[in-house]
Parts: C-alpha cells; sequence; structure tokens
C-alpha cells in the first residue's frame, strides 16, 4: 500500500511541475491541422469526381 501512495504521489508531481505541457499542446494542435487538411483534399476528391490519371 505504501509503495503505490508514492507512485501516486511521484506522478502528482511530475505531472504539476516537469510533464511539458506546451510541446503536448504544440504537437496536438498539430495534429489536429494535419488531420483536418487531409479530411479536406479527401473530400474534394470525393465530390469533385476527379480522375486520377496516374
Amino acid at each position: 500500500m505504501v509503495t503505490a501512495m508514492r507512485i501516486l504521489e511521484v506522478r502528482s508531481a511530475y505531472m504539476k511541475n516537469d510533464f511539458e505541457w506546451d510541446n503536448l499542446k504544440k504537437l496536438s494542435f498539430k495534429m489536429v491541422d494535419e488531420a483536418n487538411i487531409k479530411l479536406m483534399r479527401d473530400y474534394v476528391l470525393e465530390t469533385s469526381h476527379i480522375e486520377d490519371d496516374e
């Protein structure tokens, strides 16, 4: 039980003091932007009926 409590304390302290929240936020926004661009491209390709000549 003491070990479990210590693990919870360490995790809580890490989250509050050391975790790189700014990097997580930047990465999240980047991933959302990239996914939105892909969705928009896929939608345009699907609705425009453009044939791929490759």
